[in-house]
């Protein structure tokens, strides 16, 4: 191939792409050409410290205007060692533009400084003039003044001049560059008079000349330096022997608080027998009977023991409300072997003032809707009842005179308190982290308050008397735990057995007391029930055990999944 013809598709490539090499080349120098903006053609300044200790500062600028504002900003606040900031106060500060008042001139604080904006335009001198105070600052070195006297300008400044009176100075030292630089600058000396004469060539946009000064013996200046602590969150909360030590005292008074509380509000009017066994049963002309210790009913058992009208006392009452015939519970046939077991509840009778407050308001919330109710429709319309069961409940204990007040009511008093005191230490906390390095101290609030909450779920008190109840109910407890009814007649079993029953659901003893009532069947026969409960076809007494606990786990579910059951 001659040579020709091997440089014309060469040729033809160049000739294509040489204009967008060209367009391509005119876009990157437009981007690295700078926009015309603001300049700064000489800087001069000239300071004085006076014997108050502050430095009256004037400054020159040669300025050509981009627009028709320039802006910079003096910094007040400087970083000074790892945990506090140096801060100067500005004032009376005042520009001119041409030998005239700035017009539009506009002093604004910043969160580090003070923003300076005046109306400008074209080539000007711009003339600042103000006074910064706090310059003055002891050291390991003797007193010292430092100021950045060159700061806040966003154009470069080609050169820097400055000069310095400062009365008794002993030696100089400056620092030119960016924020934070320790480059020194181009020079500085001490003059006549203890004039500081410092030149910088070339300060970049935004950068800084910091002068730094030493006196001697004989200036009569004090120091003014203030500094600020820099906030931090480890700061806020600093662990040491200071924080930990006052935080545990606050912890320690509030705990102290808690249970002088308790001590004094929150235990027993009587300290509880040991609960020996108490034989509930009562000899009579018809042969041995139940006879609960006091008279007292399931509920009120497991409200007194626990302080709590919860789910097992509203069970344990209509078991015992069956077993005294006001209702009967009738076990329903399986659809399958392993379909769902329910029952249904009958009322028998609609009780009267034999009954206490509470039993009657469940026998009413069980039956509002007809004589009739299955164990699995109970949830939805026994959910807006079963709150004045409690109510009742748990006015009924304050009536017998166990409590002298509700132990609700006292639990939501302290557990208000409580709550009222965490939140106390949540603000505490934010505002000591926010002031100081204790945030700590507020923490130990937050404790103290959630302990103040917690204590004071045993908070409810009971009386003298309602001491001594609980006393016989541990009694009672012993002996349903460890006795059974093989010692009465055979007669006498079932029915006894059947009274023991609520009681035991209510301390936990369902299951034993079940098999006592099924231990009565004595004959392979299908049994039609025994009056307050009974079960499908070809049912059998002896299974009454585990029909038992089923119903006790289902109604109680019923009742749990009906709440909002006590709130």
């Amino acid at each position: 191939m001659s040579l020709k013809r091997r440089l014309l598709p060469a040729a033809l490539l160049m000739s294509l792409t040489a204009p967008l090499f060209v367009a391509l080349s005119t876009v990157a120098a437009e981007a690295v050409a700078p926009m015309a903006g603001d300049q700064i053609t000489a800087y001069s300044a000239d300071a004085t410290l006076t014997k108050d200790g502050e430095l009256q500062v004037k400054e020159t600028v040669d300025l050509t205007a981009g627009g028709t504002t320039f802006s910079r900003t003096l910094t007040t606040r400087v970083r000074s060692d790892a945990e506090r900031d140096r801060t100067y106060e500005l004032k009376d500060v005042s520009a001119t533009v041409n030998g005239q008042p700035a017009q539009g001139f506009q002093n604004e604080s910043t969160d580090d400084g003070r923003k300076l904006t005046l109306n400008v335009s074209g080539q000007s001198k711009v003339v600042y003039s103000y006074t910064v105070d706090n310059v003055v600052a002891d050291s390991t070195e003797g007193r010292q003044v430092s100021w950045p006297i060159v700061q806040g300008f966003s154009p470069s400044i080609p050169k820097a001049t400055l000069s310095i009176g400062v009365p008794f100075a002993t030696w100089v030292t400056c620092f030119a560059g960016r924020t934070g630089s320790s480059l020194p600058c181009t020079s500085s000396q001490l003059g006549e008079s203890a004039a500081l004469e410092i030149e910088q060539n070339g300060v970049p946009a935004g950068g800084r000349v910091t002068f730094l000064t030493g006196l001697s013996d004989q200036a009569t200046v004090q120091a003014n330096a203030q500094y600020s602590t820099r906030w931090t969150l480890g700061r806020a909360f600093t662990v040491d022997k200071t924080t930990v030590g006052l935080a545990v005292i606050v912890f320690g008074l509030g705990l102290l608080g808690a249970v002088g509380l308790w001590f004094f509000r929150g235990r027993d009017a009587a300290k509880v027998g040991e609960g020996a066994p108490e034989r509930p049963v009562l000899d009579g002309a018809d042969g041995p009977q139940f006879a609960a210790p006091d008279g007292i009913r399931p509920g009120q058992v497991g409200t007194v023991v626990d302080e709590t009208a919860d789910v097992v006392d509203i069970t344990a009452t209509l078991l015992d409300l069956a077993v005294r015939n006001y209702l009967t519970i009738v076990e329903q046939p399986r659809d399958s072997h392993f379909g769902k077991l329910d029952w249904e509840l009958q009322r028998l009778h609609p009780g009267g003032p034999e009954l206490l407050a509470y039993e009657k308001a469940l026998l009413d919330a069980v039956f509002a809707d007809g004589d009739s109710v299955l164990v699995s429709a109970l949830g939805p319309s026994l959910r807006p009842r079963l709150n004045l069961v409690r109510e009742q409940l748990y006015s009924d204990v304050v009536t017998q005179g166990w409590f002298n007040n509700r132990p609700d009511a006292v639990r939501n008093r302290w557990t208000t308190a409580g709550v009222v005191l965490l939140g106390a230490g949540v603000v505490l906390t934010i505002v000591l982290a926010i002031v100081s390095k204790f945030a700590l101290v507020g923490f130990a609030v937050m404790a103290a308050g959630l302990v103040l909450a917690l204590v004071g779920q045993a908070a409810p008190a009971r009386t003298a008397r309602g001491a001594a109840v609980l006393g016989r109910v541990a009694g009672l407890q012993h002996y349903l735990a460890n006795e059974t009814s093989s010692d009465l007649p055979q007669s006498h079993r079932l029915e006894f057995a059947s009274r023991c029953l609520p009681y035991a659901a209510v301390l936990g003893l369902t299951e034993k007391w079940a098999l006592e009532i099924a231990a009565t069947d004595d004959d392979d026969d299908p049994d039609a029930g025994i009056g307050w409960y009974s079960g499908p076809e070809n049912w059998h007494l002896s299974d009454i055990g585990e029909s038992l606990s089923n119903f006790v786990t289902s109604f109680g579910g019923s009742l749990t999944t009906a709440r909002r059951l006590f709130g």
